[in-house]
């Protein structure tokens, strides 16, 4: 039997009276995915039984996927760009650009109120909506295999680490023209900082948690 033949596999142990919950864990560990299992499952049992298995619309089940994990995306996206602008404009006023001086003619609470009321709205949904991913990720395990899922992560994932190389690339720039200032590393290390966070994050999101 060819080792990647994991349906001659499954009807090999089946026939010797290998219990499903052993075969998916057995398989599992030996890198393959609990969905691709089930699914050799499900055409053995259609093969032995001799009819085809009923199948369920999953549609309804994507369409929520798609809307929790680009809620997660988009309140995830206004916190951390609200505590970014927040930091930014805490560091104009701890090492002011003397050619800048508009900010000096207004109270710093006029200043970073937009950026206060984003992260105390977003910040709790976030945390809600992330809950929200992990409860189901438990109840549904296959979820981890979903290609809604994948596709929405691996592109958080793209535009996290386009900001990372841009931040590179903007330090580089400034130790090549001589231009770095205290202000400029602060800035820099919180770009760095947000960007790397968020990649980490949905980095950490990709895999179960027991692997």
């Amino acid at each position: 039997m060819n080792p990647s033949d994991l349906d001659g596999f499954i009807r090999i142990a089946k026939s010797s009276g290998i219990a499903d919950s052993d075969l998916v864990a057995l398989l599992r560990q030996h890198g393959w995915s609990e969905r691709r299992v089930y699914r050799s499952l499900s055409a053995y049992y259609s093969e032995t039984l001799g009819v085809p298995l009923p199948l369920r619309s999953a549609s309804g089940e994507a369409s929520r996927d798609a809307f929790l994990y680009l809620l997660n995306f988009i309140t995830l996206s206004f916190w951390v760009v609200g505590l970014g602008n927040l930091c930014y404009v805490l560091i104009d006023h701890a090492f002011p650009d003397r050619l800048r001086t508009s900010f000096l003619a207004r109270p710093l609470m006029d200043e970073i109120a937009w950026q206060l009321a984003t992260i105390i709205v977003a910040f709790p949904a976030f945390v809600v909506i992330h809950r929200i991913i992990a409860r189901e990720l438990q109840r549904r395990p296959d979820l981890y295999d979903s290609a809604v899922r994948s596709w929405l992560t691996y592109i958080a994932l793209v535009f996290a680490g386009m900001t990372v190389l841009v931040d590179a690339i903007w330090v580089l720039q400034a130790f090549l023209t001589g231009t770095v200032t205290p202000r400029f590393l602060l800035e820099a290390m919180v770009l760095a900082v947000l960007g790397g966070g968020i990649f980490v994050y949905y980095l950490t999101t990709l895999q179960p948690r027991n692997k």
